[in-house]
This record gives C-alpha cells, sequence and structure tokens, in this order.
C-alpha cells in the first residue's frame, strides 16, 4: 500500500488531471504539493518504481490504471473523512481539511464505508466536491459551470469550491457563500475580471475577484 507521502501525491496528481491519458508535468505537481521541483521528481520516479505512475522526461508524469484506482480510493476516503466530521461533529467547513490530513491515513477502508453509511451516503463533501462511491465511480451530476461563466441577473445556486484556502473559506462562509446557497450575480468586469453577487439571507453585495470567481461552481436555478 501506498505510504501517507505517496497518497498525497497520487491523490495531487488525480486531481490535476482531467482524463487517464494526460500527462502532468512534475514542476506542476511541485506546485501542488507544496515541493521542490526535484523532491517531485525523484516522487515521480519511486511512484513508477511501483507501477503506479508513467514518467518520462520533458513529458512529466501520469497514472497508471492501478495508480488511478488508488487515487480515487484515496480521494473517496478524505472526502468521506471531511463530510463525517462536518456533519457528525460539526467542524466548520474551512477547518475540515486540516483535521483530515491527521486522521485519512489511519482510518480503514471499513470505518470509511461505516462512516459512508452512517451519513446516508452522501455524493458530495462539504465543498462540494464529489464523493467516489466504493467502486471508484463518481456521482452523476448536473453540469456546473464557473462564477467567470455565469449569467448576471439570473438565480444560481453555488455547487462547488474547489481548493481555497481556509482563510477564504472562512470569508465566503461569512458571506453566505456556501455550498447550497442561493446566489445572483449583479455585475461583472470583463474578460474574467471582478464581480459583485448577492447571497440569499444577506443585505450587502459581496465582491469577489477573478481568481476567486474561476473557484467556484453554480448551476442555474429552475424553479
Amino acid at each position: 500500500m501506498p505510504s501517507e507521502s505517496e497518497e498525497n501525491y497520487l491523490r495531487a496528481l488525480w486531481k490535476l488531471s482531467s482524463g487517464p491519458e494526460q500527462w502532468i508535468a512534475t514542476g506542476k505537481l511541485a506546485d501542488r504539493v507544496g515541493v521542490s521541483h526535484p523532491s517531485a521528481t525523484r516522487m515521480a520516479g519511486r511512484l513508477g518504481d511501483q507501477g503506479w505512475v508513467e514518467h518520462e522526461p520533458y513529458r512529466g508524469v501520469r497514472l497508471t490504471t492501478i495508480g488511478r484506482e488508488l487515487a480515487i480510493q484515496t480521494v473517496r476516503r478524505h472526502r468521506i473523512l471531511e463530510s463525517y466530521i462536518s456533519t457528525i461533529l460539526g467542524v466548520p467547513w474551512d477547518q475540515v481539511d486540516a483535521e483530515v490530513e491527521r486522521l485519512e491515513h489511519a482510518v480503514s477502508d471499513d470505518l470509511i464505508c461505516r462512516m459512508e453509511e452512517a451519513l446516508g451516503f452522501p455524493v458530495r463533501d462539504p465543498h462540494g466536491s464529489p464523493i467516489p462511491d466504493r467502486e471508484g465511480r463518481l456521482p452523476t451530476t448536473v453540469e456546473e459551470i464557473t462564477l467567470t461563466e455565469a449569467p448576471i441577473a439570473v438565480a444560481l445556486e453555488v455547487v462547488r469550491v474547489i481548493d481555497a484556502q481556509p482563510d477564504v473559506l472562512q470569508w465566503l462562509g461569512e458571506r453566505g457563500v456556501t455550498p447550497g446557497s442561493r446566489i445572483t450575480i449583479e455585475a461583472r468586469e470583463p474578460g474574467g475580471g471582478p464581480l459583485l453577487l448577492m447571497s440569499t439571507g444577506t443585505d450587502r453585495p459581496v465582491a469577489l475577484s477573478g481568481t476567486l470567481a474561476r473557484s467556484i461552481e453554480v448551476i442555474q436555478v429552475v424553479d
């Protein structure tokens, strides 16, 4: 089985990949994991020795079939744990990731399945990210768009906030921009620039940078 560090790399590769054939530059992988480029290159070699990735100079790294299966199970464990400690223990959504980082490598697959069952088989974690099932399949979902693509003056529902830092999650939560909340874009600068939105339950507009808006996925509300 992969070590804690190896699991972190496999999960990072899976998140960076848009499909099973995509090569990921080792520099991009290093930035994602938060290590130096030489460290990522060495780890890519280790993962390749295990048969979990393919690693080629100047092309980068990509998951093999077995590496992808391991990565998906790692993602599943992480997101179920986040859902459990958020729903059952009341840990705020901006703190669950850090807590799970301390727990996930010590929890058995059997316990993860029991947590999943106790939660009623959730399909998304507290940040709105989809949870793979026991066979590694992602749930079927309505196609989401980012706030930079969403129409103005139309009712929207926040579905997912992708890879935001804890302080950003706390800031969004205080302004009612969380999965399940209803929002309306009031104005947006062209070219993916900043935007202004209103969230249900708040009485003042919220200004978001273009970068943050690109990390928030929504669907159009159909009444």
